[in-house]
């Protein structure tokens, strides 16, 4: 029972870093990349998730006609001692559906500030995703491996705030529980209980609400889709639950222990991997939606 701790400071650590990783890796961070613009280096900071202004109800029907827009908004950074951003200096965006052969089109209005450049682009459905480069004075910046930016509604803070604390602690707890299991505490068996609740609520229950709102489907993993965020919560659920009914039989304290490799592998995978996407031709999400 002694140390126990130590146990909890490493159990902190390693969720901590974990999470880190995992948020800051996703695809729908904005990209930071180092530009060089009339001999002066600046970092630009490139959108990858936009709110869209058109509800899961709209994208069912001709959703292109209501002609709404989006700005997205490129923010500008410069070292100590670099002048400003040049205003004067010639630019493009370029845009297109992503994974489309399309041709690429010119966004509709371009503007530059000071700390930022702003483009006007069509409003995508939820989930919709376009790939888009830049182009100052001549050259193309990323035309031949373009951003991608996905579309989202927003989600209401009760429910993502909650969502996101009881995820982190299912993963604290679930790090703790093997931890205690290898060291072969008994009390691997209570904090397993404890990991398998605050998962069911986290990540089975308000997972879903959040996708509901975000891009107007509450399920896009596996069995009906592929998006890897929903199933591999639903992987990491499946392994505690079955450690969970063992944990009375001699083979639940191993099962337990993978079960916390199991999740802390699985969390470790950057948020929004392969997430939810709208295809365009049917107008549905999930499987149905990669095209």
């Amino acid at each position: 029972m002694k140390k126990t701790w130590l146990l909890w400071i490493l159990s902190i650590l390693i969720t901590l870093f974990a999470a880190y990783y995992q948020r800051s890796t996703g695809p729908t961070n904005p990209k930071n990349v180092q530009t060089a613009v009339a001999e002066s280096t600046y970092t630009l900071t490139y959108p990858r998730s936009l709110r869209t202004v058109i509800t899961p109800e709209q994208a069912q029907g001709d959703w292109e006609a209501l002609l709404k827009t989006t700005t997205l908004r490129i923010r500008v950074k410069a070292k100590d001692g670099v002048p400003p951003f040049p205003a004067d200096i010639p630019m493009h965006l370029y845009y297109k559906r992503a994974r489309s052969v399309g041709d690429w089109e010119v966004a509709e209005a371009l503007f530059k500030h000071e700390g930022r450049i702003e483009a006007v682009l069509p409003s995508q459905p939820p989930a919709g995703k376009l790939a888009y480069y830049l182009e100052i004075d001549g050259v193309s910046l990323f035309q031949d491996s373009p951003i991608i930016v996905r579309f989202r509604n927003n989600v209401p803070a009760w429910a993502l705030i909650p969502h996101i604390l009881f995820m982190y602690v299912a993963m604290l707890l679930s790090t703790l529980c093997g931890f205690l299991a290898l060291r072969n505490d008994i009390r691997w068996k209570k904090y397993a209980k404890l990991t398998v609740a605050t998962l069911l609520i986290g990540g089975l229950i308000l997972g879903p609400i959040i996708q509901k709102f975000a891009f107007g489907a509450y399920w896009t993993g596996w069995p009906l889709g592929d998006d890897l965020t929903d199933t591999k919560t639903l992987i990491a659920a499946a392994f505690w639950v079955v450690a969970l009914i063992f944990s009375t039989k001699k083979p639940g304290r191993w099962l337990a222990i993978a079960a916390a490799v199991a999740l802390l592998t699985i969390f470790s995978i950057p948020h929004s991997t392969s997430g939810s996407e709208f295809n365009y031709e049917t107008g549905l999400v999930g499987t149905e939606g990669k095209n």
